[in-house]
């Protein structure tokens, strides 16, 4: 049976033909796209008939970047973004263990608060914490995930005291004039920390992944990505997969530091999809966050006359990463925020690049690119690395990039218009679980380029809808090596879509967010349909 699809307005996101009157799909791909003449003479007695009644259809929208996992794992912990300062996050936090009946020796964990839109205008410590519980440990993950605060149990717990030493790449809080932690923790140190925690059971996360997958579905979201799987978290999606819970695609990234050995290990699902996950390559950090000032910058911070964050990486240790990834032939996905840790990733390409006579790169990916320069996108262009933008940054901390960096380094990052003017190709992301994923709030990010206090954050890099949209559907395919099968309607393509209440294309720009995802259909199954979807 074939599933026909009319009577609204469909983009195909294709360079030429970019409407559609109707679409023909069979067995999950499309068969034939074009005016309702050359499509609905096809049409049986026996065939499925779908009448969009004047809504619109784009291709289902690609993740440039998130942490599938994570945000799963995410849905057990207590939201405080939208928590003032201390004493309303001790009273969430309190409320958040009292609601969930946590056993007696359960960690309490809270997550997204930011200390730039606290009260206090600084971290929460242990004794903070410790009024949540002196009993239980207490963990809250700071929105950027890049650090966090314990309580002094939780410290107890890890072993974690005045003997314990800063690490490479990472950093632990003090106690003035003394070596005691205070229990922040940042990068490497708050990774390590986290690490260490117990994980929920086999059936809880697979109940989590469930329940994530149907909110990034909810979004209009066909494929999304885990960006940095250690061997565990493969372990659970590979069961995920083979047990057909997934119905969205999932693109895996090996850890290089701890997972390298998984292409091979696991050749079903290298560069390939069994079960709807594959593995697409390499994830590697070489940066912190900009809004928790760890982002390694060429300059230092605004006020600091020296500060200009860190690597976690030396160049010599990078290098050898690239060289792995680029022997195996396989994308590497670099997290840099910073310009340092920009310029650090090109320039080593760049040396392992003059001593190999491949100069492919395999579209490797500088993932977040918030400080990047326009210099360093031009080197990009040339070698053939992409760019993965967190333009949302622009409106939830645009105001505390204008603050940490100034306005003229502050006002141009995600700088997609710089991009555009060197031919890149580009995507958008969200971090999941450090935003949600609403890819219609990203595009109206990316277009308007406001922050919460109504800044602008960058004129001259605001782009048009159509070129925010190609981020999320051709160019997301683009960038998982996918283009001959998504990110846009057309012939043999898998019939991924997205259904929409309005036409992005000709909403007003400041009402672009508040279009509503009405179905999200991936391979011709509806995975997610709205209330207000009144489609059979």
């Amino acid at each position: 049976m074939r599933t026909f699809y009319y009577n609204g307005t469909i983009i195909t996101m294709k360079d030429s033909d970019l409407y559609a009157e109707a679409v023909c799909v069979e067995d999950g791909r499309i068969q034939l796209v074009g005016t309702m003449d050359e499509v609905m003479k096809l049409k049986t007695d026996n065939d499925q008939v779908i009448d969009l009644r004047g809504n619109t259809m784009l291709p289902g929208f690609i993740d440039g970047h998130s942490h599938f996992v994570g945000a799963a794992n995410a849905m057990t912990q207590c939201d405080l973004s939208s928590c003032n300062n201390f004493a309303e996050i001790v009273e969430r936090m309190k409320k958040f263990a009292e609601e969930k009946k946590l056993p007696k020796d359960a960690w309490i964990v809270g997550c997204n608060y930011d200390q730039n839109f606290l009260e206090e205008k600084r971290h929460p410590d242990r004794y903070v914490l410790d009024e949540i519980s002196d009993t239980k440990p207490v963990l809250l993950i700071h929105a950027s995930s890049h650090m966090g605060v314990a309580n002094s149990r939780g410290l107890e717990l890890q072993k974690i005291d005045e003997h314990t030493q800063d690490c490479d790449g990472g950093r632990y809080g003090r106690i003035d004039a003394s070596q005691i932690p205070d229990g922040y923790m940042e990068e490497k140190a708050f990774l390590a920390f986290q690490a260490k925690l117990p994980m929920p059971s086999t059936e809880e996360l697979l109940q989590l992944l469930k329940e994530a997958q149907q909110m990034y579905a909810s979004y209009g979201i066909t494929t999304v990505q885990d960006g940095m799987l250690q061997k565990p978290v493969f372990q659970l999606l590979k069961y995920a997969s083979s047990s057909g819970l997934l119905k969205l695609d999932v693109v895996g990234y090996a850890d290089i530091m701890t997972a390298s050995g998984l292409m091979e290990e696991e050749p079903a699902y290298a560069n390939q999809y069994s079960g709807h996950f594959k593995l697409g390559g390499y994830k590697i950090f070489l940066d912190g966050s900009p809004q928790g000032k760890t982002a390694w910058m060429a300059k230092p911070y605004q006020g600091d006359e020296d500060y200009c964050g860190y690597p976690i990486h030396t160049d010599e240790k990078l290098r050898q990463y690239i060289e792995l990834a680029l022997d195996k032939k396989q994308q590497l996905l670099a997290h840099c925020n910073g310009d340092a840790a920009a310029q650090q990733y090109i320039t080593q390409f760049e040396n392992v690049l003059a001593e190999k006579k491949d100069q492919d790169i395999y579209r490797a990916v500088m993932v977040h690119a918030q400080l990047v320069r326009r210099d360093q996108l031009k080197t990009m262009a040339v070698i053939g690395m992409m760019p993965s933008f967190f333009v949302a940054h622009t409106y939830f901390w645009g105001d505390i990039h204008l603050q940490n960096f100034g306005y003229e380094r502050g006002s141009q990052v995600s700088p997609v218009r710089d991009a555009i003017e060197y031919g890149m190709k580009y995507t958008f992301h969200q971090d999941t679980p450090v935003l949600p994923p609403d890819m219609l709030r990203t595009v109206w990010c990316a277009v308007n380029r406001v922050s919460r206090t109504g800044e602008s954050i960058g004129k001259n890099q605001k782009i048009s809808v159509l070129d925010a949209l190609k981020a999320i559907t051709i160019y997301g395919a683009y960038q998982y090596f996918e283009e001959k099968e998504k990110g846009s309607i057309e012939c043999k393509k898998c019939a991924d879509f997205v259904i929409l209440d309005k036409n992005p294309l000709e909403t007003p720009v400041d009402e672009l967010a508040d279009i509503k995802v009405l179905m999200t259909i991936k391979e011709n199954q509806v995975i997610y349909r709205n209330e207000e979807a009144d489609y059979e």
